[in-house]
């Protein structure tokens, strides 16, 4: 069975989720084990014994949690991990508000933001590719009754 985990403190974790993240994400900068340490933001981790089977990052600004870094690795794909690792996210957060951006590109993780009730937002040119913005309520939408 997975554990999830919030808060990192141990450097073999720290340097997982820095390898992981360096390999399925297109950052700027790649990450380290002090970068992760050292970073505001929460890592939420699932794990099989001592290896990381994905990760999503949570960084809150105000009355917003964004959530950044979603990875899984490449052998455990296609078991609902990505989907999972989002809705332990919104949960985790601990603002009224969420919201990530995903490549255009990124099928997967498009899919996966809609069924957990995050709607495409905005979107931007980041990267040489569009960057669609996603958000919701962290309770889910309210919904308005028409008469």
């Amino acid at each position: 069975m997975s554990k999830f985990i919030l808060t990192v403190g141990a450097r073999n974790i720290a340097v997982q989720i820095a390898d992981m993240i360096n390999a399925g994400n297109q950052l700027w900068a790649r990450l380290n084990e002090s970068s992760i340490l050292l970073s505001p933001i929460k890592y939420l981790i699932e794990l099989d014994g001592e290896i990381i089977t994905g990760v999503i990052g949570l960084e809150q600004y105000g009355r917003t949690t964004e959530l950044k870094h979603l990875c899984v690795h490449p052998n455990y794909r296609r078991r609902g991990l990505g989907k999972k690792l989002l809705e332990k996210g919104i949960q985790a957060a601990t603002t009224e508000f969420v919201f990530g951006a995903v490549g255009s590109d990124n099928h997967t993780n498009i899919r996966n933001n809609l069924r957990v009730g995050m709607r495409p937002i905005g979107k931007r040119w980041g990267r040489g590719r569009h960057i669609i913005i996603f958000a919701r309520r962290k309770n889910g939408y309210r919904k308005s009754v028409h008469n």
